[in-house]
């Protein structure tokens, strides 16, 4: 993989690394600087990548930052300056069966960011912070790639900036999402119309992956049978009549046949008591509230996209789970 850097409103390579960032160990030791204590300056920073996970599993770091540094004044790019540093072509590979597209998957994540200061064009900064920007405490190879060691970006992108092990202990930086008012207010009265006040599951049988990425369905199955019978919204590739999640769910509700848009399910999933399937962006991006989660995961290791306190199972039946901070 190539690391790149974003100097002058160019995106420029520093060349192959075998992985992203910096070792944390070097931190420590002084030989990389971070923000300094009780920052106050500008903090312009966008991702490079824009599909909804991308953007979903790094929705908390601004939060976090407001909550280490309180002065610290954050950017985060127009969709003018996105479209110009990376182009229409590369943008348009985060747009998944006409449905989303990589500008729709910003506002569905962005939208009501409170800890957003500024929206910045071309011009306004010299350097702007990435994702990029991180640092690792471990790596492994997977098989596949190297691989840093079942450690969320998030954490990664907030230690490359300062964040210690007791900063994480604190602060929280799982996804988060905001909503209006309005938005609550509409979204609640439009689930309490489907199920009145009953506690319920999401289930998502949907990917972009080949489908021979998702064997082991059956272990989630067993997983969620503290929740069996409760009401759930699902997203399904398979027909479910028949199946044993209509067996266990018989109050199946398909999100297909209700008006909720992507930001709108993303919601749902955060009020749900559980959400479980296929590891994807839109439940990622709402797994930082009290869902329990429950993923099948398509690789070898879970990688970098994980949420703390997430439960990963594999095709064999393995199973992971992240832990929260102590």
């Amino acid at each position: 993989m190539i690391q790149y850097v974003v100097r002058g409103d160019k995106i420029y390579s520093l060349g192959e690394v075998d992985y992203l960032g910096v070792p944390a160990h070097r931190i420590l030791l002084g030989q990389v600087e971070t923000l300094p204590d009780n920052y106050d300056g500008w903090f312009p920073f966008m991702r490079m990548c824009y599909s909804l996970g991308d953007l979903g599993i790094t929705s908390g770091i601004f939060e976090a930052l407001k909550a280490k540094y309180p002065k610290i004044k954050i950017a985060w790019p127009s969709n003018r300056y996105i479209e110009s540093l990376l182009g229409r072509q590369l943008l348009s590979s985060w747009s998944y069966n006409g449905n989303t597209s990589w500008d729709s998957n910003v506002l569905a994540i962005m939208k009501n960011n409170p800890y957003i200061d500024k929206i910045f064009e071309v011009g306004e900064f010299s350097s702007i912070f990435t994702d990029h920007d991180r640092s690792y405490t471990g790596l492994i190879h997977d098989g596949v790639m190297v691989r840093s060691c079942d450690e969320p970006l998030a954490e990664q992108i907030l230690r490359r900036f300062g964040f210690t092990d007791e900063d994480f202990r604190v602060i929280d930086c799982k996804p988060k999402v905001y909503f209006s008012d309005e938005e609550s207010t509409s979204i609640d009265g439009k689930l309490k119309k489907l199920i009145g006040d009953s506690e319920f599951g999401c289930l998502l049988l949907a990917s972009r992956f080949k489908k021979d990425k998702w064997k082991g369905q059956e272990h989630l199955i067993e997983l969620v049978k503290p929740y069996y019978g409760m009401p759930l919204f699902y997203f399904s590739e398979q027909n479910l009549q028949g199946s044993k999640w209509e067996e266990y769910f018989p109050n199946l509700i398909n999100f297909s046949s209700t008006n909720f848009t992507i930001r709108e399910q993303i919601y749902v999933k955060q009020r749900a008591a559980f959400n479980v399937g296929y590891q994807a962006g839109i439940t990622d991006a709402a797994s930082g509230y009290r869902a329990k989660a429950f993923t099948l995961c398509p690789f070898p290791t879970i990688r970098e996209n994980c949420i703390r306190g997430g439960t990963y199972v594999f095709a064999d039946g393995t199973i992971k789970v992240i832990e929260d901070w102590k």
